[in-house]
């Protein structure tokens, strides 16, 4: 019988809201980035930048 290495870390509820709240920060940064990103881009197209 295999362990399960992913079921082992997360037996222990700190380090699960641990990587649920890094997740969550990466997504929101992922979000605003992308959204900044496209802004500018449009922006740098139509010539106001």
């Amino acid at each position: 019988m295999k362990r399960d290495p992913i079921k082992q870390y997360f037996k222990d509820p700190d380090k699960k809201a641990k990587l649920f709240f890094f997740s969550t920060i990466a997504m929101i940064t992922s979000t605003i980035l992308i959204t900044v990103g496209t802004i500018l881009f449009i922006l740098i197209l139509v010539g106001i930048i």
